[in-house]
């Protein structure tokens, strides 16, 4: 029997609408928690994590009592994610009025983290990309099969950015035409330095780190990259880039992994450094870290210093295989 129309309209209105509900402000992450794309699906592009102390712009929550936030994530693909509710604290409500301050913080030791220093395991990072130049040449006795690899320096927070920068620019590095955009001029010893240790300038990638992240460091190129270099020359020739020497085709713990900071470059060291991994068939392998880091860079001595005056952050995966060179 067909409901008359009226009835059929009235029941339509009652059921309840899934719509997602604006909210404006900040949110600051506490814990360090998956950002997702899609919060049935549990997608995550890229492994994005949200990282405890940043304040993220603050878009939506799912629903009109969310148990999950859209916030903004820069230089994440795509940059709008979703996040948990108990992963942070919101800066404003629904109405956008802006929360009481919480009470002041304790007074910390250290300042907040001014560089993050990014560093590929290569021979990892070629099982991720196996297409690029710099993958399809590597060989057991190059530089990179036994050392890290620089992949960039980054000053924060990492919304800054392209700075004055052209549009034109902008739209190629970010659509992947590394070719078209400008050549990154340094000396003849320095363009030699930096092509051994940031094998991906093969694939241009050091002119895609300048236009990103050098462009915001207040430096001419030939500094930015010397200064890049110096950190990379402190960290490879250190008990860290041996203790992955030493395990290649093994497992190492996140643990053994900031334990040999701290050796080296003092206590504390290791909790300014985060590891990534990714799973490549049945294993999971160590494709890159980034350590924190806050000062004035005058040289490879200056890493301990550097280090411990930036902020701790969370440790990433806690265990990975240090691959060998040879795509799987």
């Amino acid at each position: 029997m067909r409901l008359p129309l009226l009835a059929l309209i009235t029941a339509l209105l009652l059921v309840p609408a899934r719509a997602e509900v604006p909210l404006t402000g900040y949110f600051t992450a506490t814990s360090a928690c998956p950002a997702l794309q899609s919060i049935s699906k549990q997608t995550n592009p890229g492994n994005i994590i949200i990282r405890p102390g940043t304040a993220y712009d603050l878009l939506a929550g799912n629903t009109a009592t969310p148990t999950h936030l859209w916030i903004v994530i820069p230089g994440a693909r795509p940059d709008r994610r979703w996040v948990a509710v108990d992963c942070g604290n919101r800066a404003a409500d629904a109405e956008g009025q802006i929360a009481s301050p919480p009470p002041p913080a304790p007074a910390q030791t250290y300042r907040r983290t001014q560089y993050i220093l990014a560093v590929n395991w290569q021979p990892a990072f070629c099982e991720t990309i196996p297409n690029k130049a710099e993958c399809r040449s590597q060989t057991p006795d190059r530089f990179d099969a036994t050392h890290f690899t620089l992949h960039g320096l980054w000053p924060q927070p990492r919304s800054n950015e392209y700075c004055g920068v052209s549009e034109a620019d902008r739209w190629s590095d970010e659509n992947g035409y590394w070719r078209d955009l400008p050549e990154v001029r340094l000396s003849a010893a320095r363009r030699a330095e930096l092509d051994e240790v940031m094998p991906g300038t093969r694939s241009q990638l050091d002119r895609h780190e300048w236009l990103r992240h050098g462009t915001c460091s207040g430096s001419p190129q030939e500094e930015y990259y010397s200064n890049a270099l110096d950190l990379m020359l402190a960290l490879n020739t250190s008990a860290v880039a041996e203790l992955f020497a030493a395990n290649i085709g093994r497992k190492i713990t996140l643990r053994q992994v900031r334990e040999a900071f701290d050796r080296v470059f003092g206590p504390g060291a290791g909790d300014r450094v985060r590891m990534q991994c990714e799973p490549d068939g049945n294993r999971q392998i160590i494709t890159e870290m980034t350590i924190g880091l806050t000062g004035t860079i005058n040289g490879p001595d200056d890493f301990a210093t550097l280090i411990a005056a930036a902020s701790p952050t969370d440790g990433g995966c806690s265990s990975g295989m240090v691959d060998p060179v040879g795509l799987r």
